[in-house]
């Protein structure tokens, strides 16, 4: 389906998540492009810090989210795990979500490969895969 199929058969609330998917994505692939992992790390831990701790209240779904971003990735050039997970962990933690990004590798027919993917107490929410990946970062939540 077409990005403008999408958003007009959406609420005005749902084409505000879409876009706001939409433009988180390309500022991280776009700093994936041009910028060390480390100081995309800083800048992405800054963003997902929650100043406000007492505030618990939803007001998007983890659903909604990840579905958003999903969506959304796809109109994104070379979208990868990566990105997709650096995104989504920013819009979870707007939201007064948890989360932590996980980055593994796997040995398959001898080359080694990366993967990242996205938890939430525990449980993979983005960037599930049928192969086994031997966690080696974990860029949980920063806290103050």
């Amino acid at each position: 389906m077409r990005m403008n199929n999408i958003l007009l058969k959406s609420s005005t609330f749902e084409k505000y998540i879409l876009i706001k998917s939409f433009i988180l994505l390309w500022i991280v692939r776009i700093m994936l492009w041009i910028l060390p992992f480390s100081y995309i790390q800083k800048i992405s831990g800054d963003l997902t810090v929650n100043n406000d701790k007492k505030n618990t209240n939803h007001k998007i779904s983890i659903n909604k989210i990840l579905y958003s971003v999903d969506i959304t990735s796809k109109y994104v050039p070379l979208c990868t795990c990566l990105t997709r997970a650096l995104a989504a962990q920013i819009l979870l933690k707007r939201e007064n979500y948890n989360s932590s990004i996980k980055i593994g590798v796997c040995k398959d027919n001898g080359k080694l490969e990366s993967h990242a993917w996205l938890e939430v107490d525990n449980k993979i929410v983005l960037g599930e895969s049928e192969t086994e990946y031997i966690p080696l970062i974990d860029l949980g939540e920063k806290t103050q």
